[in-house]
């Protein structure tokens, strides 16, 4: 009876460690489930992007035309406002200048003394084309200028002359020789044309 209960229990012993063994074999050698897969959503982003706009910059203010340098030692009481006109015929180098228009007025205890000269182009792409002047000298007798450069050439001129005479208001409009002297035309400071002419004047309008 005895043997049979030892039989028994060693049956028992040797079933339990098998299911022990087998147990911890599936638990450390078999292959651990695969993790879980999430995969993302399919969506668009779109992010709107601001149109830029361009804002130019501001132009520069338009350059000041330089004052003119005067030496002014003329005694007149009355001021000179005239449009002086070419006595003859001009030269082909000088043949689209229609008149220099010269403003003297010799100052007063009220207002200071004041001289502009402008050199009037007449042409059909440029009419009246300036050229203002840039320095002056006038004296009862003398009067001497340079301008600056014509709006669409790049002549300058230089004009040494001499009043012939003083009775303006007798000689307006009537093309008798005031004023004679020696235009010159200049591209940056060299000489292209020169010639003395005489000059008719007529008062300008309102003066």
């Amino acid at each position: 009876m005895r043997r049979i209960v030892l039989w028994i229990a060693a049956i028992l012993i040797t079933f339990s460690i098998g299911v022990g063994v087998d147990n911890l074999w599936w638990h450390f050698m078999a292959a651990p489930p695969a993790p879980a897969t999430v995969k993302p959503a399919a969506f668009d982003l779109v992010v709107p992007l601001k149109e830029a706009v361009y804002v130019p910059a501001p132009a520069p203010p338009p350059a000041s035309p330089p004052k003119p340098n005067i030496i002014l030692d003329y005694d007149d009481e009355d001021y000179l406002s005239a449009a002086f006109f070419i006595l003859g015929p001009k030269p082909k180098e000088f043949a689209d200048i229609e008149s220099i228009s010269i403003y003297l007025s010799p100052g007063t205890y009220d207002y200071p003394a004041e001289f502009h000269v402008n050199i009037h182009q007449d042409n059909d792409d440029y009419p009246y084309d300036n050229a203002a002047a840039t320095f002056g000298l006038v004296t009862d007798r003398r009067i001497f200028f340079v301008t600056s450069k014509l709006g669409s050439k790049d002549f300058e001129y230089r004009f040494d002359g001499e009043f012939l005479r003083k009775d303006f208001d007798a000689v307006s409009g009537k093309k008798k020789a005031v004023l004679r002297g020696t235009l010159t035309k200049t591209r940056n400071g060299r000489t292209v044309a020169q010639h003395e002419f005489a000059f008719w004047m007529e008062h300008e309008e309102g003066c």
